[in-house]
């Protein structure tokens, strides 16, 4: 599904709209200058859904948001240093 992102290091974060935590992680990417593909999870539509939290169950098995991942890494949460860290900033 994001086979190219993934193999890029292309960021991708998975959040939910009305999820505190996630608003912060993506303000602490805005404002560091960090182009991200958001996915909204419980915006979408139910079919595109259940194909998201496919993909997220293989990289997250606890299905929880936020959930960052560049490349191979999977930064689960509100974790700024991993964040840090999968991104060399």
């Amino acid at each position: 599904m994001y086979e190219k992102e993934v193999a890029s290091g292309t960021p991708i974060l998975f959040a939910l709209s009305t999820c505190p935590r996630c608003r912060r992680v993506k303000a602490f990417l805005r404002d560091r200058g960090v182009e991200v593909l958001v996915v909204d999870v419980d915006l979408l539509d139910r079919d595109e859904k259940r194909r998201q939290l496919e993909f997220l169950s293989t990289v997250n098995p606890r299905v929880s948001f936020p959930t960052l991942v560049v490349g191979e890494l999977a930064v689960v949460g509100e974790d700024y240093d991993g964040t840090r860290e999968a991104l060399s900033l």
